[in-house]
């Protein structure tokens, strides 16, 4: 007797432990599994593997039924029960058929390519399900059945190799890689990852956004393409990888057939919204969508009924974060909408709409960084980086749009800094101050955010473009301008190590400011006198501008800006000599900084960190900041650089020549976040990076139990792994559900299945 009719794996299965692990879980758990994702996302082999594995839990076979070729529901009945290897008798519906044939049987169906009659599938599973209690069905689709009992595992692509990721050792465990090599070797055998080849292969997966499909069409074109030549021409990808193999369903054997393919599963509004997505690069939220994509039959009231509908279809992918929603369209699907769905009038009109919301984001959030709601002002302009990249390049391929790139560029110069891009603000401000343009007020402004990173940077052109703005400057009169140019140059006199002098600009800064009532020209300006003081040894004026900005500050609560205000609070308690509250308010300032991700801010605490410890009496931990500082020189000003410098041969010559330079050899090897936890008291090798975009209040601990739940691993594994008791694995695992607010092992994993596709760089 037949105990099932599952295919035979042709091609290696690679990755998805976790996923696999999780689907096991769930079949243990309900008896409908419904895997949702993208077309060619791998859905398929996931059941096919997982489906094998567990054949011997179905005393009555594993059976499996393709629908692709099913597009009447009417016909559904009849076609599994052929796909069972069934005999219609006649005498009865198929339907009845199935019912009596599956009753008292236990058995897996896995129903595959749901989508198209997807309310058939439902209705038929939802009976089978009543009339047979041991059956369990596993389904694949691009949305779910919506049937009582049902779980929904979403499948995501592969993850994919970071931007930073270009050599062999980097990518080795990079699943969609393993994957590509895994398929090119089949046609190229002897194909390795080498030093050599990396960054051509971490740009393919990344081109593909870790689409299984998608690797595997772009692996067999190599058949006639060397590997830099198919990275060069994926800009394209859907037309480029015309061919998959002929033995696929009619639907996957293109990658355009494939995406007509989900096209078609959507009413006509969701197809007009999919069209307008395209605008969007990387992740983007709700409002986003009302801002940029509202218009005809598109309205405002409609917008959440359709983004859900096109979630539904695994046309949007959706990633959760403490603010709320994000989505982001894949790569594959938005070239089809620009390409195939998009007449040139209409994409144009779309991409000014995307820039002017970017260019609001970028001032409202700009504005923000001073309120207590900056946490939520930092993550959405991190979170748009991408949108903000394809807003400048589209401003600057016309004339025309010179004013939006030149305020876009230059409301983002904090963003720039604390991100750790002052190279890549620089490069945008000088693309669009090279399109030339009339002694406006935008073009000054944008003039002062460039001096001013040139400043941060240590080059000497800051004194130029600082000059030309002064000249704009001075036939405008525009008081928020004058602020601006006037805190950039007291700033560069702080660099020429001239501290009168910059406290003179600065003063007339905050004339300016206070005119124009702007909190954040007033604050940051503050925040600058205060360091002036402090470092001019006037830490009596310098508490007094510190606290200023504190009474200033818009609403209670932290934001960004408090995180230097600490550090001022720290340096001025260390020059009166008051260790204890110089360490306090050191920690207070390097808790803000992480907390915000504020590169600049981090360096800053590590550096002013270094002299509290020395002072502390705790030579050898300044000695490993002074290391990590001197890596990240860049990010200081002159007088700070003395100060350092003077700390370094008070360190050295307590601990010793020897002594302290392995100690500062040791600190250049850490990173910026492990340096911080030196100041924060915190064992230096809890980095503090995180393993996901957002702060979820996971110890370092917690997340090792949340990876180990993801491989379905049970407590008493877990504690063996990690060398604990198994009671204080069970006490990890009730402390992650708690702080996640979720219920089950399941649902750890899923959320960790999501968090590291998140991680997945935004840029494409």
């Amino acid at each position: 007797m037949r105990r099932g009719n599952l295919p035979v794996e042709v091609t290696s299965f690679v990755g998805r432990r976790a996923e696999a692990a999780q689907l096991r879980r769930a079949l243990e758990s309900h008896r409908a599994v419904t895997l949702t994702g993208t077309g060619g996302v791998g859905k398929t082999r996931l059941a096919l593997r997982v489906a094998a594995e567990t054949r011997r839990a179905f005393d009555d076979g594993v059976w499996f039924v393709e629908l692709d070729d099913v597009s009447d529901g009417a016909l559904l009945a009849s076609t599994v029960l052929g796909g069972l290897g069934l005999r219609d008798d006649g005498g009865r519906t198929a339907q009845a058929q199935l019912l009596d044939h599956f009753r008292g049987s236990r058995a897996l169906l896995l129903l595959d390519g749901c989508d198209r009659v997807v309310d058939a599938c439902a209705g038929l599973v939802a009976t089978l399900l009543q009339a047979a209690p041991d059956l369990r069905v596993l389904g694949t689709s691009r949305r779910p059945l919506h049937i009582a009992g049902e779980a929904v595992l979403p499948v995501g692509p592969l993850p994919v190799p970071a931007e930073s990721d270009s050599t062999a050792s980097a990518l080795a465990r990079c699943d969609a890689v393993a994957l590509f090599a895994d398929r090119v070797a089949a046609i190229r055998p002897g194909f390795a990852l080498t030093d050599a080849n990396a960054p051509a292969v971490a740009r393919i997966c990344r081109q593909l956004d870790g689409l299984p499909m998608a690797i595997e069409f772009a692996a067999d074109r190599l058949d006639v393409l060397a590997l830099d030549h198919l990275a060069e021409r994926l800009d394209d990808a859907y037309r480029l990888l015309v061919t998959g193999k002929r033995t696929a369903p009619e639907r996957q054997r293109t990658l355009r057939a494939l995406v007509e393919s989900s096209y078609t599963l959507c009413t006509a509004d969701e197809q007009v919204l999919w069209s307008r997505l395209a605008a969007f690069t990387g992740r983007f939220e709700l409002d986003a969508i009302e801002e940029v994509c509202v218009g005809g039959a598109i309205t405002e009231e409609s917008v959440l009924g359709l983004v859900t509908g096109l979630v539904d279809k695994s046309v949007l992918n959706r990633d959760e974060h403490r603010s709320g929603s994000w989505y982001r369209l894949p790569r594959l699907l938005r070239e089809y909408a620009r390409g195939e769905l998009l007449a040139e009038p209409d994409w144009t009109e779309l991409r000014e709409r995307h820039a002017h919301w970017c260019l609001r984001l970028a001032e409202r959030s700009a504005d923000g960084l001073l309120s207590p709601k900056a946490d939520y002002w930092v993550g959405r302009v991190r979170g748009n980086h991408a949108n903000i990249r394809a807003a400048l390049e589209f401003c600057l391929e016309d004339a025309s749009r010179q004013t939006c790139a030149l305020r876009l560029a230059s409301a983002l110069w904090h963003y720039w800094i604390m991100a750790g891009r002052v190279e890549e603000g620089r490069a945008w401000l000088e693309r669009a101050l090279r399109t030339g343009g009339h002694e406006t007020v935008e073009r000054a402004m944008a003039l002062a955010a460039a001096a001013y990173l040139a400043v941060i940077d240590g080059d000497d052109r800051a004194g130029a473009l600082l000059e030309e703005g002064l000249a704009i400057e001075r036939r405008l009169a525009d008081p928020a301008l004058s602020g601006n140019l006037y805190f950039v140059a007291g700033l560069a006199e702080v660099q020429r190590d001239d501290l009168a002098a910059a406290r003179a600009h600065l003063e007339d800064a905050l004339a300016q400011w206070r005119r124009t009532d702007d909190v954040m020209g007033v604050s940051r300006t503050l925040a600058l006198l205060a360091l002036v003081c402090v470092l001019g040894e006037d830490t009596a004026k310098a508490v007094a501008y510190a606290e200023e900005f504190v009474r200033d500050a818009d609403g209670p609560g932290d934001n960004w800006g408090l995180a230097y205000i600490h550090g001022i609070f720290a340096l001025a308690a260390l020059g009166d000599g008051d260790l204890a509250r110089a360490l306090d308010e050191q920690r207070r300032a390097a808790a803000l900084a992480q907390r915000y991700e504020d590169e600049f801010g981090m360096v800053w605490c590590v550096q002013s960190g270094a002299l509290i410890l020395a002072a502390a009496g705790r030579p050898e931990e300044a000695a490993q900041l002074l290391g990590t500082a001197e890596d990240h020189r860049g990010f200081t000003v002159v007088p700070m650089s003395e100060l350092r410098r003077a700390c370094a041969k008070a360190v050295r010559s307590e601990i010793g020549d020897r002594r302290f330079a392995e100690l500062e050899r040791q600190g250049r090897g850490m990173t910026l976040a492990q340096a911080v936890n030196l100041v924060l008291d915190r064992p230096a090798q809890e980095t503090g990076d995180r393993e996901t975009p957002d702060d979820t209040g996971l110890s370092k601990r917690e997340w090792e139990v949340a990876a180990l739940i993801a491989e379905g691993r049970s407590n008493k594994e877990i504690a063996a792994a990690l060398v604990i008791s198994t009671r204080t694995a069970e006490g990890h695992v009730r402390g992650i559900l708690a702080k996640l607010g979720l219920v089950s092992r399941a649902q750890v994993a899923a959320w960790m299945t999501e968090r590291r596709a998140l991680a997945r760089p935004d840029s494409r």
